[in-house]
């Protein structure tokens, strides 16, 4: 888990703030809450075929992104 870093931020064309998943310093994924509802939106990886970590520390990572936005 200490290779991945959550981000708070006020995107330009986004309404409200979102959470920005980074892993190494690579976007992997982001949770806004544009609608009533949270959304995440997952980013291809730039140099492979696909992002593989284990489910557990991807829930978990998610998680805490979810919260820190809603906090």
């Amino acid at each position: 888990m200490e290779k991945f870093r959550i981000t708070i931020a006020s995107l330009p064309d986004r309404e409200h703030l979102v959470a920005e998943v980074l892993y190494d310093g690579i976007q992997w994924a982001e949770i806004s809450q544009e609608t009533d509802e949270l959304m995440i939106q997952f980013y291809s990886h730039p140099d492979k075929e696909y992002w593989e970590f284990s489910c557990e520390e991807a829930l978990g990572v998610l998680e805490r992104a979810k919260m820190k936005l809603l906090n």
